[in-house]
């Protein structure tokens, strides 16, 4: 169905702590219920293992079982921690667990590692 990414920017040292956040959150949240637009839904939550990207990264999964379709919304997530922004990336599917390819989450953080450094820093300036 589709991914996407989003960058949030954050003042000095609170990208850090919001990471450390979900990151805890992580640890114990394996599932979590809700309403939406669709009715009552219930919601596993699987993590996974992170690429080795940014200054540091998690990735998880959230399962949705889909009635009547019998086929589950599943929606990866990659957060990565890039100095004081974080960046996202989901993948959704439905029936199978697709995932946001790694390789270009990778050159994605480059970007963003070389727009934090001072120009002179940056490669091929």
């Amino acid at each position: 169905m589709g991914g996407s990414s989003i960058l949030t920017s954050y003042e000095e040292g609170e990208a850090t702590r919001r990471f450390a956040e979900l990151k805890q959150a992580l640890t114990t949240c394996r599932s979590y219920e809700g309403e939406g637009y669709v009715g009552r839904f219930e919601v596993t939550v699987r993590t996974e293992a992170a690429p080795r990207v940014g200054d540091e990264a998690v990735a998880f999964r959230e399962i949705i079982p889909m009635k009547p379709e019998r086929v589950d919304r599943n929606e990866q997530f990659v957060v990565v921690r890039t100095g004081n922004t974080i960046a996202t990336f989901t993948e959704l599917s439905t029936g199978k667990g697709l995932s946001f390819p790694t390789e270009l989450i990778r050159r994605q953080v480059e970007r963003l590692r070389d727009a934090q450094r001072p120009r002179s820093q940056v490669r091929g300036v």
